[in-house]
């Protein structure tokens, strides 16, 4: 239709790059507001049309003047080209719209390139017709194109790589034909409509006949006149209503942001401003409409760099139209973080949107993470949330997912409700094609009638559209397509959940983890990210805990602020395309950068709290924060000897090894129970080498083959033997390509544990490096630990769904038991690993690195180190409290412990310690049982606190449980406070408890 736009007149343009180091300025100085100290002063100057602007990276302001003639009577738009591509929105170049005040117009992309100047409620123009507008253009290389990947430098700041820059094609003052516009909307869902529909359908051809007429009608010369006539036709085919039996489908804007991926953090900010722009300006010309967002992160990004928006936000927020979403800080991997970290996401970021607006989301909404941990429906329910939301999982590569809404219940036995989309996006732009997949696709379809569709552009921002907005209404009440409507996500949830309630017995229940089949080098991609991660999750877990126990026991200032912000900073970099290791180079230099300034804080908090509390409190601490002490039976010093041909033998009375003339693990023998590890003929510690070029996804993915050919590395560079204090070992350097392994492996005397040091001078592109450890263990299962627990997967690859683990997540330990004896491995770094059955053995994989080439073409190049250790004869508890202290700081004169569990039954143990967030003063303790069982306990607390303290239960927000909760308490009824010497902890399986303990004077009159 080429008659959209009628073009009035031309316009003049004049830009200015911003210098310097080409960070962005504020508006108010490019506007020439107020200067920005240490920036260059804005210098516009005349810019040709066709003319090409902006370096990779760079922002250009254009200042546009124009004058609109009288005696249009019809909507005005300024009409703008930046040299976009017909694709990609949200992956290119954008821009902003700005008065000359600095008041925010909106975004502008490939499908919205028109500001509106004058009508329809738009008034830019001056009494005398001129206007001028201020456009902050962006240069955002196009890194996500046709085909997919390439291998580009452009994923970094001033990258030296030629860069074909964006020309301003169109800048003009074009009178908008709403008539013909609203034809093209007709025409595009009749004919949409029509394609889906089967041509042995009625309904098919009626549409067909429909749109020949009104084509027919519709005349180029008479464009406005014929439209309405053309219209007219459609009309009687687009005024059929539905069938009474329709899926009906809940439409909700939406733009699923990437908080960092293919453009830096400071990237998305801008990218916010564009696209909340754009939302809210749909929200006011168009009543019915309903918009989402998620993560905190994002609407505290608003408040501060773009307040004015941020108010216009708050007022819709109370409308109930600007819907906060989900609850977390971002949208977090799932898999990845710490328990306790996912806890942070939910309590982080639903303080936040209760202290902004008064409102607390009750989903979580994480459509984009790279799998679920089995422990999030237990977080979410204790924290208050009651739905699930993700559409991830329709990614599979292997098996279809059996349902999209339905019962998932974790690890522990705990249910939330749970929806995936099955338009099977989470930027749906409302087609006929999209609608059609939905109902053709819904897995429920004989007890469930809903869905949900969250439509606009997403990943890079952009949201809904007008065309969008105008497709729903057409496709509100419509012949051969399911009802769309649009509302809250909360409305749907509710309805939705109600539904599936009244089928009974026929409810859909999921139970464990949602595992993605695709994504699976996510765990292994960018190793930095992942050993920051672990650490500041250990450093942050210490410098709480200690921070606590010198405010509790010296009276000393708990760090509420830099730990809220320690925090936030953490909790931002969990990010999905972050921790993962999936973002452009530039978000993860930033990152390495972060990351070690927030662990020099947490050093100096600890070392403060440390000063605190003295050195005379020394004598005891959690599991996480000491080495188990090594028994006093153990002798003092591994004995090293001269085994046959060149090998090296440690014994320390507990376990003996051999390390082979090769530098292979040969023989681990369990001297306490005469067991022998290493399966015959199999070498533990073996370095395997992979080709590792996945079809598509590069840094995302390890391809299923990959893991069929390894290559053992056999060279031996040195090999030497090494001690420290009681500890012997054998160093060994192994060299591959241009990359040096050098592998220090120790056996720790007194401790029953055979570690390994590896420091790896990387250099490899497109190779997976993993360690084998052949265990001789006949196992059907291996236990992964994931937050609060495990997850048991299978080691046959009987069924489709068993073989398509082939890769899978696991945090600080493995273990492996045939009934009669168990074996753990634990680590300090490493997230992915595969375990196979290999006859009447097991063997273990631990993936260490990975050489992916997009987004990032330098992932992973230089120098990194890991640690695990195998633990003959460790049970879970065993793995569980060794995987704490192997991942520990390193801290000398801890006190004694602020509170421990005196075990009466099974196994559980103090995961967490910290000031409540209110302020009180108040400790919280966070416990969970460990095995997937059940366990009791009691409460204790140091000397200086137990006579004085009173504790009760709380959600993970630290408030106070409701009567009618349906999740296990541990403590008792809910509520009921008791002074800490009289309080039982039960537990139930992988149950997690959420104590606040007080200690003030004023709660005595609460327990007498």
């Amino acid at each position: 239709m080429p008659r959209l736009h009628t073009r009035l007149g031309g316009v003049e343009v004049e830009a200015w790059t911003v210098p310097d180091d080409g960070e962005p300025v504020r508006a108010r100085h490019a506007l020439g507001l107020e200067p920005e100290p240490g920036r260059a002063a804005p210098g516009y100057r005349p810019f040709p049309l066709g003319a090409a602007w902006g370096e990779a990276w760079s922002t250009t302001w254009f200042r546009i003047r124009g004058t609109v003639e009288p005696g249009h009577a019809g909507p005005i738009d300024l009409v703008l080209d930046l040299g976009w591509f017909d694709h990609s929105v949200g992956g290119h170049c954008e821009g902003l719209v700005f008065t000359p005040d600095g008041t925010i117009v909106k975004g502008l992309h490939p499908r919205q390139s028109d500001i509106r100047l004058r009508g329809h409620g738009a008034d830019l123009v001056e009494a005398d017709g001129s206007f001028v507008l201020y456009v902050e253009a962006a240069a955002n290389p196009l890194l996500l194109g046709l085909p997919p990947f390439v291998v580009t430098e452009h994923g970094e700041k001033g990258a030296q790589e030629p860069f074909e820059q964006f020309r301003l094609r169109r800048a003009e003052i074009a009178a908008f034909s709403p008539e013909i516009h609203a034809l093209c909307c007709d025409l595009d869902v009749a004919g949409g409509l029509a394609a889906e529909l089967s041509a042995d359908e009625p309904r098919h051809w009626r549409l067909l006949r429909a749109i020949e007429e009104a084509l027919d009608v519709y005349d180029e010369a008479d464009a406005e006149a014929s439209a309405g006539r053309a219209r007219a036709i459609l009309a009687p085919v687009l005024a059929t209503p539905a069938h009474a039996s329709a899926h009906r489908i809940t439409a909700v804007g939406h733009a699923h942001m990437d908080t960092a991926w293919l453009w830096p953090l400071r990237e998305t900010v801008r990218k916010l401003a564009r696209t909340v722009s754009n939302a809210l300006a749909l929200l006011d010309a168009d009543p019915g409409l309903v918009y989402t967002m998620s993560a905190a992160q994002h609407f505290s990004w608003l408040e501060e760099h773009y307040p004015e928006l941020f108010a216009r936000v708050r007022r819709y927020v109370e409308q109930g139209r600007f819907v906060p979403v989900g609850g977390m800080w971002v949208e977090a991997d799932g898999v990845i973080p710490t328990g306790e970290s996912m806890v942070r996401q939910l309590t982080y970021g639903k303080r936040y949107f209760l202290s902004r607006f008064g409102r607390e989301p009750r989903e979580m909404w994480l459509p984009d993470s790279f799998g679920y941990s089995g422990a999030l429906p237990q977080m979410a329910r204790r924290a208050g949330s009651r739905w699930f939301l993700t559409q991830k999982i329709s990614w599979n590569d292997t098996t279809v997912f059996p349902h999209h809404s339905f019962w998932w219940e974790g690890i522990d036995g705990t249910r939330v409700f749970t929806h995936f989309p099955p338009a099977e996006t989470y930027a749906a732009e409302v087609t006929a094609r999209e609608l059609h997949h939905a109902v053709a696709t819904f897995k429920d379809k004989a007890i469930a009638s809903h869905s949900l569709l969250p439509y606009g552009y997403g990943d890079g921002g952009g949201g809904p559209t007008r065309e969008m907005a105008e497709r729903l209404r057409r496709f509100a009440d419509l012949e051969g397509a399911p009802r769309v409507i649009s509302r809250t996500p909360a409305e749907f949830f509710e309805e939705a959940e109600s539904e599936l309630r009244e089928a009974g017995a026929l409810e859909p229940v999921y139970r464990g983890e949602l595992y993605l089949e695709l994504h699976r080098g996510t765990l292994t991609s960018q190793a930095a990210m992942k050993r920051h991660n672990r650490r500041c999750e250990s450093l942050l877990r210490a410098a709480e805990y200690l921070s606590a126990a010198a405010s509790a026991l010296r009276g000393a200032p708990y760090p509420r602020e830099d730990l809220d912000e320690i925090w936030r900073t953490v909790l931002l970099h969990q990010f999905h395309d972050i921790l993962p290791g999936t973002s452009i180079s530039w978000v993860h230099r930033e990152a390495r950068d972060t990351y070690q300034a927030v662990e020099e804080r947490l050093h100096d908090l600890i070392k403060r709290a440390g000063a605190a509390l003295g050195d005379e409190q020394a004598g005891g601490g959690l599991p996480p924060f000491t080495t188990p002490a090594r028994p006093g039976a153990a002798p003092a010093v591994v004995e090293v000897a001269d085994g046959e041909d060149g090998a090296t033998v440690l014994d320390d009375g507990l376990l003996r090894v051999v390390v082979d003339g090769g530098g292979h693990v040969v023989s681990l023998l369990d001297l306490r129970g005469g067991r022998e590890v290493v399966p015959p003929g199999r070498r533990l510690n073996e370095l395997q080498l992979f080709r590792d070029e996945p079809v598509r996804w590069d840094a995302w993915d390890v391809d299923r083959h990959v893991l069929r050919h390894p290559r053992a590395l056999d060279d031996v560079t040195s090999r030497r033997v090494v001690r420290s204090g009681p500890d012997a070992g054998v160093e060994v350097v192994r060299r591959t390509g241009a990359s040096t392994i050098t592998l220090t492996m120790w056996l720790r005397a007194g401790t029953g544990r055979f570690e390994t040091e590896c420091a790896v001078d990387w250099q490899e592109r497109e190779r997976l490096l993993k360690v084998a450890v052949p265990v001789r263990v006949l196992a059907r299962t291996a236990r992964f630990e994931t937050q609060y627990g495990y997850v048991e997967r299978p080691l046959v690859t009987n069924t489709a769904t068993e073989e398509a683990m082939f890769e899978a997540a696991m945090h600080r330990y493995v273990h492996v038991d045939d009934g009669d004896f168990g074996l753990a491995i634990v680590n300090d770094t490493m997230y992915g690993a595969d375990a196979r059955a290999d006859g009447d053995s097991t063997v273990v994989r631990l993936s260490l690195l990975r050489g992916a080439r997009f987004p990032d073409p330098r992932a992973d190049l230089g120098t990194h180190t890991f640690r695990w250790a195998v633990l003959p004869g460790a049970d879970v508890p065993a793995a569980v409290e060794a995987a704490y202290a192997f991942n520990a700081p390193d801290l000398a004169g801890l006190p004694a412990p602020l509170v421990r569990l005196e075990l009466l039954t099974g196994h559980a143990l103090v995961d967490w310690v910290k000031q409540a967030d209110d302020g009180s003063g108040d400790l919280v303790v966070r416990v969970y049982e460990t095995r997937g069982g059940r366990a009791s306990a009691r409460l204790r607390c140091h000397e200086e606190l137990g006579a004085r303290a009173v504790v009760w239960e709380t959600d993970l927000l630290e408030r106070e449980l409701g009567a009618d909760e349906d999740l296990p308490v541990a403590l008792g009824p809910a509520g009921e406070r008791r002074p800490v010497g009289e309080a039982r902890l039960d537990l139930g399986p992988f149950q997690v408890a959420t104590l606040r303990i007080a200690t003030h004077a004023s709660l005595k009159e609460d327990v007498q």
